[in-house]
């Protein structure tokens, strides 16, 4: 036997290890990012006048769209079909969902601000908040070894419910895919 032949699939495991611990790295530092002080930037925006209270139901509605639609697309589908069960069955599929929650957190963030800034939404501030916090415990679980259907199935319930409640106070929200680079 050549020399280096056994230590070649030593290699490529240790190698989608380190990437998907840079990336899973990479996913906690982007949701950890931003201003954690919301209440300032609210406040002001609904002293402001009713066309700010229009533009925060529309930036509400894009935010929530595309935290709702990265949910389902890269998280949401891969979970319900199972392979997120063991992060190192599927190792791109684990460090896309890594991303898409960081991804997903982050919008999250920036649809609580719209809706703190405008009376009409203001009623969506505490069931965020709750998804919020449901996507931290999900974070917890993947790290100490994987999810569940039902984790996620939780998650889809109280976007869901989320939906209905805009819906209700006329800012329907239909979920968009965020586009991923070609090439």
């Amino acid at each position: 036997m050549p020399v280096g032949v056994e230590r070649v699939p030593w290699i490529a495991v240790r190698y989608r290890i380190t990437v998907i611990a840079v990336l899973g790295v990479l996913a906690f530092a982007v949701a950890g990012c931003g201003s954690s002080n919301s209440s300032s930037a609210a406040s002001g925006s609904a002293a402001s006048g009713t066309s700010t209270t229009k533009l925060a139901k529309t930036k509400f509605v894009l935010h929530a769209a595309l935290a709702f639609g990265a949910f389902h697309r890269w998280i949401y589908k891969p979970a319900k079909a199972g392979t997120l069960r063991h992060p190192f069955q599927h190792p791109l599929t684990a460090a896309k969902a890594a991303l898409a929650g960081a991804f997903v957190y982050h919008e999250l963030k920036l649809a609580l601000a719209a809706a703190q800034a405008s009376p009409t939404l203001s009623k969506l501030v505490a069931p965020i908040t709750a998804l919020q916090d449901k996507f931290r415990t999900l974070a917890a679980n993947v790290k100490s070894g994987g999810t569940s259907p039902a984790d996620v199935t939780d998650l889809n319930n109280s976007i869901s419910s989320i939906k209905d409640q805009a819906a209700s106070a006329g800012q329907a929200i239909t979920e968009q895919v965020p586009a991923t680079p070609s090439g």
